[in-house]
Formats: structure tokens, sequence, C-alpha cells
């Protein structure tokens, strides 16, 4: 698929099937590319949909029967979770694409056990991008999902590296690499309400964030603000380890924490995990505002 492009005076947006391969930014006559873009290194900003990071074992009990989320998943080898749901290997399909908007569809991949689809949409306007999912329920049973973002920013733009702030009400403890039911109140998260780089390698974490609270990336050169659906109540924070991908950060605006499925299955409150009824459909976005 051929790399689509919208864009303004102000900036550029690179969408190449379905994935944000570039967003640059031009401000005070210097151009800034806030994205990181290295598939070769799995770096590489996708949805994810129809659920969110890893799912314990690919295991999913549901209305519609039980199901290994795992069976001929694409990283199956690589993963002993199932994860980051199946939209990433779609072939997206354009059905709109003029100055300022692309939009695609495409049906969820097996093997999610609903038939269903998903539109992607991204809107640039004079100094943000809007950023929605839409998720089409087309089986005959209730369908739990969660739905999300998952954008690899560069920590610097050529001096210092950002700093990152938001407010959350906790942090899911993790244990082999899924939540308990135990909620953290660590101590990054009162750094995060000031504002802080975590280190490199410091942190995979999922966050319940505040009502009210957006995200701020903030480097020396420029402000990105992320503003969410309500339904996006969790943000994960990811920084490589040391290595190839050690420059780049990933702050993800989701619907649910990690393995939300079997967590809401046990009863576990505040996981995120949603519900769509036979011929619904949902919408949530992201938007990000620069200055």
């Amino acid at each position: 698929m051929e790399v689509l492009k919208i864009n303004n005076k102000n900036s550029e947006v690179e969408v190449l099937n379905n994935n944000l391969k570039s967003l640059t930014v031009t401000k005070n006559e210097n151009q800034y590319n806030l994205i990181a873009f290295d598939p070769d290194n799995f770096a590489s900003s996708f949805i994810m949909a129809p659920w969110v990071n890893r799912i314990k074992n690919g295991k999913f009990k549901c209305e519609k029967g039980e199901f290994n989320l795992l069976q001929d998943h694409p990283l199956a080898r690589n993963f002993k979770h199932a994860i980051h749901g199946t939209m990433l290997f779609a072939d997206w399909n354009v059905i709109n694409l003029k100055q300022s908007v692309i939009e695609l569809s495409s049906k969820i991949l097996k093997p999610w056990p609903f038939e269903g689809e998903i539109n992607s949409k991204f809107t640039l306007f004079e100094n943000k991008l809007l950023q929605e999912l839409t998720i089409i329920n087309n089986d005959k049973y209730v369908m739990p999902y969660s739905m999300g973002w998952h954008p690899w920013f560069n920590r610097s733009l050529g001096s210092n590296d950002l700093s990152v702030e938001f407010n959350s009400e906790f942090k899911w403890k993790i244990k082999n690499e899924i939540p308990t039911s135990e909620k953290l109140i660590s101590d990054e998260i009162l750094k995060f309400k000031k504002g802080y780089s975590p280190d490199i390698g410091s942190l995979d974490d999922c966050y319940k964030i505040k009502m009210d609270s957006d995200v701020k990336l903030e480097w020396p050169e420029l402000t990105l603000k992320i503003k969410s659906s309500k339904e996006c109540g969790h943000l994960t924070v990811y920084t490589p380890p040391e290595g190839v991908n050690e420059n780049y950060i990933c702050i993800e605006p989701q619907t649910s924490t990690i393995n939300s499925f079997q967590l809401d299955i046990e009863g576990v409150e505040d996981n995120g995990t949603l519900f769509l009824s036979p011929k619904e459909r949902k919408t949530i976005f992201t938007e990000w505002e620069w200055g």
C-alpha cells in the first residue's frame, strides 16, 4: 500500500496501511518529526483492536463461547500472550482521501471470533490531529472489546528528552506481564503529575487516568497535548530497554488495561472492558494538539 499524505502549511501526516508513519510539525521555521518509524525493529505507530496489549495465554471467554486468541495469531511464535489485537496485520481499504482527511476501513481479522469491522479516520487541522476509531459489531452476539493507539514518539527532537505529564488514579500491579487485581500508587505517579522524563527501560506499565486529565508531552522545541474520549480511561507508558529502540517512548491512549477480558470475568473493577450489542457501532478518539 502506498503512503498516504495529508498536510497544511504547518504540518504533514503520513499514513502507511493505517500506521502513523510520521507527524512533521513546523515551528519557528524548523521541522520536527514527532513519530518514530522503524518497522524492522517493531517501532511502528499502529491501532490496537479489538483488544489492547496482552490477553493472558490467549484465553478469551465470552457469551459466544471460549476461544484461543493465540491460535493462528501472527505473533503467536513471538509472545506467550495474545498481543495488540489483530488489526495491525489488516490490509486497509481507503474510503475517503482529501486534503485534510484519510479514512480507512477493514474487517476485523481472525482469530477474533466475532464478525465486525473497524473504521479509522485521520483529520488534520491547523495545529492538531484528530484520530478516530469506529468499531462495528456485525455478529449476533454481544461483543466485548477494547481499542486504542500505540504511537512511538521520539524521545528527543534535537536537544533534551521530552517530559511526560498526566494525572492518574493508580497503576496496575504487573506480574509476569499481566495485571493482578492490585492497584498501586507508585512513585512515578507523583512524578508524572508534575512532569518528568522516565529513564530508558524503566517502564512498561498501565495507568488508570483521572477523568479530567489530558496527557502532555513536552520537548524543549514544542509541546504536544493529547486529549482522548472519555472511554479512553487508561494509558500505557513503555520505555524500551537499552538497545535499538532506546531513543523512543510509547504513550498509548486506550480504553482498557492489559488482560481486561479475564479481569472482567474475575469481577475486577475499573478494567475498562467495553461491550457492543449486535449491529451497534462505537467511536472513540484521540486528539493531538501542538504548539
